[in-house]
């Protein structure tokens, strides 16, 4: 084909292609928040006219219908190196693969590759899916689908900008450092996908766990978590599970809470009766500072406490049970506001 059949081709194929890439963003979003496979971003792409006829000029393509495989691209970015393969196994199930010219580049590049290491897919949509009536003119089609991790997609991006400094042919010491620190990140990524391992193993082992079995373990946000659904199981709180900062860990330290046994003790029968007749849903961080203000109003206060601001029906709950001027006294020293219902902030003393 000449460049000007190879006009004609593109201009009629490349709206087919914009639909096909549509399609298949969709259908792979769909299967993986169906299977709760987490990823950072799936986006796709369709080469212009321009870029495509410079490709296959470039390329010296003899037969673009079949060689252009790119024409629609799928780029998933995931967050660890496990979630690839998890990926990668969702691909092969929804779609038809070519085998003969996919590969995944991490088993054939050398360590000072590690941008380039990723996943990658020549599709087609498969003979079952493409006889469904809104894929019929899209079954021919083929697409790339390229899976990596952000860490790989990081160092691709800085690669393939010909504007940044990390081309190839850099002086020797150079071009060692660069390669140095590319392998660098593979380990990091590696290290990340298995520090999630571990993680996800540890929240196995407390779920196995009684509350009376957590007593020894320490305080961090996975099992104050568990601590607080086993603890309000019999009860009538509803709670809005946030994951904890540093901010309120840093709270139950000071407060002297090492353990889940010490955060226990402060959970009284009467602190629970307290909470369900003055609280009906709370989060997280309520339910863990009301418990150290509940049990020791005066050490929590004299310790650093990180608030912006209380809303006026905490503050109404707190001067009913402890004292209005002990509050305002609190609240003052900590430089903490009053807000409305309206976020607007109240004048304390006229309370």
């Amino acid at each position: 084909m000449n460049q000007t059949s190879n006009r004609h081709w593109l201009i009629e194929i490349l709206p087919r292609h914009t639909r096909l890439t549509v399609a298949v963003k969709s259908l792979l979003e769909n299967i993986l928040r169906e299977r709760q496979i987490e990823y950072l971003d799936i986006n796709g792409r369709v080469k212009t006219l321009d870029s495509a006829l410079e490709k296959i000029k470039r390329k010296k393509y003899s037969n673009p219908k079949s060689q252009m495989t790119d024409l629609s691209g799928i780029r998933v970015i995931t967050y660890l190196e496990s979630q690839v393969l998890e990926v990668t196994s969702a691909i092969r199930e929804l779609f038809s693969v070519d085998e003969e010219n996919s590969l995944d580049r991490s088993t054939v590049l050398g360590s000072d590759r590690i941008g380039y290491r990723s996943a990658h897919f020549v599709c087609s949509l498969g003979e079952a899916r493409s006889q469904l009536p809104e894929y019929v003119s899209l079954g021919d089609l083929k697409f790339e689908i390229q899976v990596r991790t952000v860490l790989q997609h990081a160092w691709a991006e800085l690669a393939h900008d010909r504007s940044f400094k990390f081309q190839t042919g850099l002086p020797t010491g150079i071009q060692r450092k660069l390669n140095l620190y590319a392998g660098m990140l593979e380990i990091v990524d590696s290290a990340f996908d298995s520090i999630a391992q571990e993680i996800d193993e540890y929240t196995v082992q407390l779920n196995n766990k009684s509350l009376n079995q957590l007593s020894e373990v320490e305080i961090n946000s996975i099992s104050i978590s568990k601590f607080i659904k086993e603890l309000l199981q019999h009860t009538y709180i509803n709670i809005e599970y946030k994951d904890l900062d540093d901010d309120i860990l840093k709270e139950l330290a000071d407060f002297g809470v090492k353990n889940i046994g010490q955060l226990e003790a402060m959970a009284t029968d009467d602190f629970i009766r307290w909470y369900e007749s003055n609280k009906a849903s709370t989060t997280t961080f309520s339910l863990l500072r009301d418990m150290m203000i509940y049990t020791n109003f005066d050490l929590y206060f004299s310790n650093d406490v990180n608030w912006g601001a209380i809303d006026l029906q905490d503050y109404e709950i707190f001067a009913s049970s402890f004292g209005k001027d002990k509050v305002k006294a609190a609240l003052n020293e900590n430089e903490i506001d009053v807000l409305d219902g309206n976020n607007n902030i109240i004048d304390i003393n006229a309370l």
